[in-house]
C-alpha cells in the first residue's frame, strides 16, 4: 500500500458516537468526557501516522479524512467570501460538528482559540508535548462532502441556510433530502486548501437515491451521474484557480450499509440486490468509467 488514511469522519465516531449515542458504540458521555475521546483520537492519529512511516514497505502517502458542513458565501463578494471562511472554522456550538477543532491540532499544531473559550471548564488539561505527538506531518488533506450551508448576514445576524434554504425553489435533493449544491466543492477545498496548505483529496463525495433494475435489466440513474458530472465540474474550476487537488472518490463503488439508516438509501455506483447478493453496474459506473479514463475530458456530456 502507498495511500494511507489515518481516521475517517472522527467528528462522526467521536460526537455520534460518544455524545450523542447515535452511532456506535451508542454512548452518551458528558462533554468534559467526549473532549477527552477527541484528544485521544488526535494521539492515535499522530501515532499511527508515525507507526505508517517506520513500518509501510514503499514510501508511503499518508492523509486524513474529516469531515464537517461546508460554509458558502451568498454571492462571490469579498465580503460574502471572508464571511463564509471565518464561519467555516469557527467554534460555536459544543459538538464536533465543525472543521477546526480537529483540523487544527492535526495541521497546526493547536486547538483553536475560540473553541478554548467556548468548552472552558469542561476542557481537560492535556500534556504540552501532547500536541507535539499529534501534529504530524501529512502528505494531503482530506474532505467528504456531502451538504453545505449557505451564510448569509442580515440586520447584523448571521444566518445559516442548508442549501441556500431547504424550500427554494431552485433547490434539488437527494433521497436522503440533502440539497444538491456543487459549487459546495469548490469552496470546500478553496478554504481548506487556504488554511491549511496541503494537497487536498476528496475523500467521499455522492448521493443517495433510489435505484432499482428496471424491466431490461439495468439500473438506470441519471440523477447519479448528473451530480458528480457538476460535482467534478466545480473540482475542475478548483484546479483551474490553483488548487492542489490530488483526487476524487465517489461514496460508494457498491450499495451499502449506513450506519443509523441501515440498507435503505443506496450510495452505490454498484447495485447490490441484498438477498442474493447479486451486483449491477449502474449506468453512473460506466459513465464514470470513462471519466476516468478520458482523465475527465468527456464531462460536461450526458
Amino acid at each position: 500500500l502507498s495511500n494511507w488514511i489515518t481516521l475517517n469522519e472522527p467528528q462522526c465516531f467521536i460526537g455520534l458516537g460518544h455524545l450523542s449515542g447515535e452511532h456506535a458504540p451508542g454512548l452518551k458521555l458528558g462533554f468534559d468526557e467526549t473532549l477527552i475521546v477527541a484528544h485521544n483520537v488526535l494521539l492515535s492519529h499522530g501515532r499511527a501516522v508515525d507507526t505508517i512511516r517506520s513500518r509501510a514497505k514503499t514510501t508511503p502517502r499518508v492523509g486524513v479524512a474529516p469531515v464537517g458542513v461546508v460554509k458558502m458565501p451568498a454571492g462571490e463578494s469579498k465580503e460574502n467570501i471572508e464571511l463564509a471562511r471565518s464561519e467555516m472554522f469557527a467554534v460555536k456550538n459544543r459538538d464536533f460538528w465543525n472543521h477546526s477543532w480537529l483540523g487544527d491540532p492535526m495541521i497546526l499544531g493547536h486547538y483553536p482559540e475560540d473553541g478554548l473559550k467556548l468548552f472552558g471548564k469542561d476542557m481537560p488539561d492535556f500534556p504540552a508535548a501532547d500536541m507535539d505527538q499529534i501534529c504530524r506531518p501529512l502528505d494531503f488533506y482530506g474532505i467528504n462532502l456531502y451538504f453545505p450551508e449557505y451564510i448569509v448576514e442580515e440586520d447584523g445576524r448571521l444566518i445559516h441556510c442548508m442549501g441556500g434554504g431547504l424550500h427554494g425553489a431552485d433547490n434539488q435533493f437527494t433521497a436522503l433530502g440533502w440539497p444538491v449544491k456543487p459549487e459546495a466543492i469548490y469552496w470546500g477545498l478553496r478554504f481548506l486548501y487556504e488554511r491549511y496548505q496541503l494537497p487536498m483529496v476528496i475523500t467521499e463525495n455522492g448521493l443517495a437515491n433510489i435505484d432499482w433494475p428496471s424491466m431490461d435489466g439495468a439500473v438506470h440513474d441519471p440523477q447519479r451521474i448528473d451530480f458528480m458530472n457538476r460535482y467534478l465540474g466545480q473540482v475542475g474550476r478548483s484546479l483551474e484557480e490553483g488548487i492542489d487537488v490530488r483526487g476524487y472518490f465517489s461514496w460508494t463503488l457498491m450499495d451499502n450499509f449506513e450506519w443509523s439508516l441501515g440498507y435503505r438509501p443506496r450510495f452505490g455506483l454498484i447495485h447490490v440486490d441484498y438477498p442474493t447478493q447479486t451486483r449491477t453496474l449502474k449506468d453512473s459506473a460506466k459513465w464514470y468509467s470513462n471519466v476516468i479514463e478520458s482523465n475527465g475530458s468527456c464531462l460536461g456530456v450526458q
